[in-house]
Order: C-alpha cells, then structure tokens, then sequence
C-alpha cells in the first residue's frame, strides 16, 4: 500500500523530515519503518510560483450512487476511529462525547485575529486561479497510481489541495486514511467568491477523515475543519506545538492511525472463558435493550427510516463491542452473552424476569430511545416491538398490548392533547448523571443514593471508569428516593444533581401500577405518597418564587406545569383505583387488592 503525501508551502520537503517524522513515531510505537519506496510525495511548489499554463481540470470520477448509505457507513468508520485514538495520549476528540476543556487560554490572541488574513498567497492563487489549480491536480495525478488502496496525508497548502482533489483521483483508486494536518481550509478568505473546496465529500472513495490542529499552529488558527467540512472530523492535540509537519506526523495519535492501516491486527472471535460467568443486572438489561431495538427496526414501515435506524444502531454496538473488549483487556471476565455481543451478535434473551418486573421493563423501554443520540422518529414500531419482546421474555404479546393501553391511558389523563412519546429518552428519569460512553451515545450512571442502580438511556451500558454500571432499572427504585432533591433541581436550575424522582419517572411508575393492575398483579399503593410528597414540594417552590420572580418567568412555568400535571395524576389514581383511598361523593372509601 502506497503512502501519499502532499506538501505546504515551500520547497516540497526535498529531504522527506515528514517521513523521518512518520518513522520515529511507527517505531516508537513497535512497528517497522517505512521505505522511500512506498510514499508518492510529489512536489508542485513551483505551479504555485508561476501564471498557469492554461490546462484543463481534470475530469470528475465520482459519480454517487447511494449517498445516504454512503454516509452512513462513513460515519461509522468514522466512530471506529475516534474510539482508537480516544485510548490515546495527547489528543482530543470532538464530538457527542467528549467536549475539550477550554483551549483558547493557550493560543495568543494574534493567531485568531490575523489567521485569516496572514500571508498565504499561494494557498490563495491555487483556491482563485484555475489555471493554477488545474496544473497542480494533472501533476499530483500524473504520480498517482490508477487503482488500489492509498492513505493520503496532507500539509496545511496540501491539504487544501487534496480536499479539492478527492473527487477528481482515479476512479479505482481508494483512500483507505484521509489525514490532514496544520490545515488552513477553514479560513472563511479562502472561500470567498468560490464554492471549490465546498464540494461534496466522496464517502464511498474514503474511508474517514481525520484532521490534526494545535491551539499554536497560527496556520490554523486553532480552528477544526468539522464546522466547514462534514466529512472532517477534529482532533486537537495538546502536546505539541508549531506547524512542522515532521511534529504532526511523529506524533503518537498521528502514527497510530497510519500503522492502524499499515500493520492492521488479525480480527479474532473470542470464546466464552472457561468460568462460567452470569451476567449482571446491568448487563442482562443492555442486552433486552439491544433486541427491544431490533424488535423496533423490524417493525419500522419505512424503507429510509428503517436504513438509518439499522445504521445507527450498528455504530452503537461497534460502541459496545469495543468498551467490553476494553472490559476484558482490564482483566474482567465476560459472560458468554458479553461475548457474544462483542462478537456482533446477539444472544437469546434469557427468561429471567419475573412477570410483575417485566411489566416495568416494558413500560421503560417503551418510552426509551435505543440509538440515542440520533432521532429517528420510529412511531407505530414500537408498541409493536413490545409486543415482540413480551414473547422473547417467556410471556404473551397481550403484555406489550395492555402496556401500550396503560400508557396511552395515563398520558391522556396528563395530557389530553397530545399522543404518547413513544420513544422518548429518559435522560432525567432518576435524577441522574450524564456520563461519556462513546463516540456517539449517552449513558447514564445513577448517583450513589440510587439503591445502586442505573438507568440507560441509549443503548449502551455505562462503561465508565468504574467498571459496567449499566442496566434499566427497577420504577420502584426511580420513584423510591422522595421528590425533595428533584424539586431543590428544579428550583435551581439546568444541571442540578438530584437523587429523587421527576415528573417522568413519576408518570411511568404510574403508567407501570396502572399496567399491573390491568393484568391482575400486585400493585403499588405508596406511590401515591410519592407524588403527594412531590405536589407538595412543587407547591412550596412556586410559593417561594412567586413573590420575586417575573410571573412569566420559565421557572414558574415549568413548576406550575409540573403541578397541573401531578394532580391530573392523582386523579387518575383515583379514578383507576390505585391510590390507598378513593374520594367518592366526598367520603373515603378503602380500596382494596
């Protein structure tokens, strides 16, 4: 395989220091050198010197086929290759899950104020001139081989020129690693007056696109490329400075990725160890979410929904299949169903749900989003996914059916208006933390008062430095903890930690008893406790406020729509029998089981 390397400005690099650069870093990491022989780095430094010759453009040989497809699968390579250098030191990723600390205290400001307008007069002739731009691509193309697999690096000037130059490569030829470094393409003077470098991305020619910036490369001005190229993706490192090319490469981060290409490991399916290892609560909930959001693609009727659904969730279990093997290098032993799940499949789901607790599984699953953070709105497919998993836990599909009834009953008591939320991500359902947990997805891991539970809102378990602490868990435990720390978050402000229950924990509780009742099963009767106590805590908290805030102000809204909401609720306790004591005609009359 072929190395390309496209230079910046300046002579070309006649003494390869880039390649010197790359080596040291392949070598440090334990892996051969590269020779000469196998890098193309043609030098076009003096088409930019001159007046163009007046050549055409080469011709364009991508021609898309099915570009939504295309990216998708892009994007997913794209997860794989945050995930690898998310184990590395020195970078920064961008993106759902991890959000870099402020850099700007690091970059003076003279790099953000005059990037734009610092002396880049051959990037500038290239991007204006098209006798320039079309001399630079048929040399850099006369050099290319016309078919196989390449990994394509580029330098600052470079790198402009191979954005260009991506849909005019010969058209078997195929970028297996885009890599971009010290890049000036996001400096908005370029693109003045030309639309060139804006272009849409070839996502079936490249595989990904990694993009290499320092917060003191004045070339960059310490900007990514995502926010000007959707195909880029940013990664910042932190320990190195300057524009130098040969730094860039040498770079751990850097040359990981290229040997990821060069010296690729043997993909080996693991067994199941010798021990046998049952799963955990956490564990075997993660895997009834997985099939729940298999049952849900089944049963989506569109054709482009049920695509993107499909491809969502295969970047989701990449997510889960790379944090178990993470697990298992830790030295944790996996159970079979772990392994299995990291192998790409899934198990059978095992029976081991008691019928009154598959009744509050149902119920979260129902108004959980497996592929959070995408949204794809699966409508109709979910209540009959339920359905599908009443059977897979050992039970009938009239379950899921009197599920669905129970919920659509209570939210028409709280919101007449308006249909249920199938689908909906939990991300507050127990007043819970939000923790990283993937390049894509996000987990929650309950706080340490939540009787050691933890509620998922996508499908990933918590893989946080502690260890597995996924699983959905139990309503009882979610709106077991009082509402006084709920109410204290709501009074407070975004970002509150909390360990009680909120309104949409409460109205799945009620939603879980209502559904119990339905099918005959023991039924909770304190939960109408648990939002007395919560009514009375919003009351106090509008009662507080009122005198000082402005009358439309958010905070009021927000409590006095949560009241109006837990009251309807109360109601409907009482209408369905499920408070410790019915309110008829005015006198109280006992409920029993």
């Amino acid at each position: 395989m072929k190395i390309i390397f496209l230079h910046g400005i300046g002579d070309g690099d006649p003494h390869y220091s880039w390649l010197d650069g790359l080596n040291r870093g392949l070598v440090q990491a334990g892996h051969e050198p590269v020779d000469r022989e196998q890098v193309i780095a043609p030098r076009y430094s003096s088409y930019l010197k001159t007046e163009g010759r007046g050549g055409k453009l080469p011709p364009i040989t991508y021609r898309p086929q099915d570009e939504a497809s295309a990216r998708q699968e892009f994007e997913r390579r794209q997860a794989r290759v945050q995930r690898l250098l998310r184990t590395q030191h020195g970078v920064r990723t961008f993106g759902f899950n991890l959000i870099p600390a402020p850099v700007w205290d690091v970059a003076p400001e003279f790099f953000v104020s005059h990037a734009s307008v610092m002396n880049l007069d051959q990037v500038r002739r290239y991007v204006r001139d098209d006798k320039v731009r079309a001399d630079v691509m048929n040399h850099i193309i006369d050099h290319l081989p016309s078919y196989g697999d390449v990994i394509l690096i580029a330098h600052s000037l470079g790198s402009v020129i191979a954005i260009d130059l991506l849909d005019h490569l010969p058209e078997n030829l195929h970028v297996r690693r885009f890599i971009t470094i010290g890049s000036p393409a996001n400096i908005r003077a370029l693109h003045e007056g030309s639309e060139r470098l804006l272009k849409k991305f070839p996502y079936s020619r490249v595989d990904d696109w990694s993009n290499f910036l320092n917060v003191r490369d004045i070339v960059t001005g310490g900007r990514g490329l995502a926010s000007t190229f959707p195909g880029a993706q940013d990664f910042l490192l932190t320990t190195i400075t300057g524009h130098d090319a040969a730094t860039y490469i040498g770079e751990a981060s850097v040359s990981a990725l290229i040997a990821d290409v060069l010296y690729p490991g043997k993909e080996v399916v693991r067994a199941s160890a010798d021990i046998a290892v049952r799963m955990g609560d956490g564990e075997a909930s993660m895997l009834l979410l997985q099939h729940f959001a298999e049952a849900v693609a089944n049963n989506l009727k569109d054709d482009n929904a049920r695509s993107r659904y499909r491809a969502a969730l295969q970047i989701l279990r990449d997510d889960i299949a790379a944090q178990l093997l993470q697990q298992e290098a830790s030295g944790q032993l996996l159970s079979p169903e772990m392994v299995q799940l990291s192998n790409g499949s899934l198990a059978p789901l095992p029976h081991r749900w008691e019928f009154h607790d598959a009744v509050a599984e149902l119920v979260v699953l129902a108004l959980t989003n497996p592929v959070t953070p995408y949204e794809i709105d699966a409508g109709s497919a979910i209540p009959l996914a339920l359905e599908h998993i009443s059977v897979e836990l050992g039970f009938t599909r009239r379950i899921g059916k009197v599920v669905v009834a129970a919920i659509n009953d209570v939210q028409r008591s709280v919101a007449p208006k308006g249909g249920v939320p199938w689908g909906r991500v939990l991300t507050a359902a127990a007043g819970v933390a939000l923790l990283a947990a993937g390049p894509v997805g996000l987990a929650v891991a309950a706080p340490a008062g939540l009787a050691g539970a933890a509620a998922v809102t996508s499908s990933l378990a918590a893989f946080g430095p502690g260890g597995m602490m996924g699983g959905l868990a139990m309503l009882g435990s979610l709106a077991g903890t009082g509402a006084a720390a709920a109410t204290a978050a709501a009074v407070s402000g975004p970002g509150a930690q909390t360990t009680g229950p909120n309104l949409e924990s409460l109205t799945m509780s009620v939603a879980t008893e209502h559904a119990r009742k339905k099918l005959d099963l023991p039924h909770d009767r304190t939960l109408w406790y648990q939002l007395t106590d919560f009514e009375s805590q919003i009351s106090s908290a509008l009662n507080r406020l009122q005198p000082f805030n402005d009358p439309k102000s958010q905070r009021l809204v927000q409590l006095a729509a949560a009241r109006a909401a837990v009251k309807q609720l109360l109601r409907f306790m009482i209408e369905n029998g499920l408070s410790p004591v019915s309110i008829t005609d005015g006198e109280p009359k006992q409920v029993g089981r």
